[in-house]
């Protein structure tokens, strides 16, 4: 009778490590994966939209400095100036982000 209750054991130890072994194989891998993916898309996100901020920001100092006609009454209009190109590349963005989508 011992004998076999150890065999019984024996075979739920080994069932219990088999699961384990594939919960960590279908669940914690594709999960990781997921994480790095996620991770290296949010700072590339990050990057994108701190350069698209210093580029508008130098810009408007740009247009601002180095433009006489943008003085006094008309001082306005690189704000609005770099507004507008700010929405043309979101517009452009989105229309490209939209485009990949539909071809995959």
């Amino acid at each position: 009778m011992k004998i076999e209750q150890d065999v019984i054991s024996e075979k739920f130890i080994e069932l219990r490590s088999l699961l384990v072994r594939y919960a960590k194989q279908e669940i914690r891998d594709p999960i990781t994966a997921l994480a790095k993916w996620v991770s290296l898309g949010l700072l590339g996100m990050l990057f994108l939209a701190v350069g698209t901020g210093f580029g508008a920001l130098g810009l408007l100092r740009l247009l601002q400095n180095e433009f006489s006609l943008f003085d006094d009454s008309l001082s306005f209009l690189p704000y609005v100036l770099v507004f507008v190109i700010l929405l043309i590349v979101i517009v452009v963005s989105l229309k490209a982000l939209r485009r990949h989508n539909e071809v995959r």
